[in-house]
């Protein structure tokens, strides 16, 4: 019965040292969720930076020099009440 219980000890050791290392929390379960959680903030923190980026690509076309958004100068005139005489604003809200 000594030796069965000898054995059972030297047979849990690997696996204690095992699931130590499978839930410690530098290698582990721990450490994946861990990485996880930063890894989808990290890609959050991305896409609002790509979103903002091409903002304001899209607000440096507007004002290119060679290439005048007619359109885009007319919406922004309407807006600051500096439309023509000859024209009409009705304002919907």
């Amino acid at each position: 019965m000594f030796r069965f219980k000898v054995f059972l000890f030297f047979s849990m050791l690997p696996m204690a040292y095992l699931v130590y290392h499978l839930i410690g929390f530098e290698n582990g379960l721990n450490a994946y969720v861990q990485k996880i959680k930063i890894l989808k903030s990290k890609l959050a923190y991305q896409n609002q930076l790509t979103e903002d980026i091409n903002l304001h690509k899209n607000k440096i076309l507007l004002l290119d020099q060679k290439n005048i958004n007619l359109d885009y100068l007319e919406e922004k005139s309407f807006e600051l009440g500096k439309s023509p005489n000859t024209s009409y604003t009705i304002v919907i809200k």
